[in-house]
């Protein structure tokens, strides 16, 4: 039920308890120890609430479904997990917060526009009837 409104799974093939660990991971697109490292943290300093989260969470989510089956291995997708070098990572990483960047001020330029106030109030005008 929950599992399917985010696209959130516990994982028990990557898990080392219950697999919310992981799958929090996978969904993120972070290496599981660092939640595992965040859930420690988690239960040092707020022990109750963590631990009841985690629960809750184990109790809650599915198990993660299993893809089909293919000949391939898993494609490793991010750029620790497919061998690139930290010069190739960085330029990666570089090219698409310039592309980012560029979609921010198209988005900065269009909110500031005379066309966008146009288009708000003539909006206006038409909620108010």
């Amino acid at each position: 039920m929950a599992s399917t409104l985010m696209n959130l799974y516990r994982d028990k093939r990557n898990g080392k308890l219950g697999g919310v660990c992981a799958g929090i991971a996978r969904q993120a697109g972070v290496e599981p120890w660092l939640v595992r490292v965040l859930a420690v943290t988690g239960l040092v300093f707020a022990s109750f609430l963590t631990f009841v989260l985690y629960i809750a969470a184990w109790l809650l989510l599915e198990d993660r479904p299993e893809p089909p089956a293919s000949g391939a291995d898993h494609v490793k997708t991010t750029g620790w997990q497919s061998g690139l070098s930290p010069q190739e990572a960085l330029e990666k990483l570089e090219g698409k917060l310039k592309r980012l960047n560029g979609r921010v001020a198209e988005m900065e330029q269009l909110m500031t526009s005379r066309e966008f106030r146009l288009r708000r109030a003539f909006n206006e005008l038409r909620e108010d009837k």
